[in-house]
């Protein structure tokens, strides 16, 4: 159990460093607060640039690994 722990705390580390590596748009603020544009909502998977699809992918990972630790915990 303590080696998932530890397997979580990096990607969680990893996930952080990918978001803040990403370069802003041109709504610099736009986005925190929902607003999306047209082109955001279109957007695909494949349109992503690698360090978006490496967010989406850490993320995905977190996620299921948070759950799975949840029910286990449980």
């Amino acid at each position: 159990m303590q080696a998932w722990m530890i397997v979580q705390m990096v990607i969680s580390v990893v996930l952080i460093l990918v978001v803040i590596f990403q370069p802003r748009k041109a709504g610099v603020g736009g986005g925190i607060f929902g607003g999306m544009t047209r082109a955001d909502r279109s957007s695909k998977f494949k349109n992503l640039s690698l360090l978006g699809k490496l967010t989406v992918a850490f993320s995905v990972i977190f996620m299921v690994m948070s759950l799975a630790f949840a029910f286990i915990n449980a």
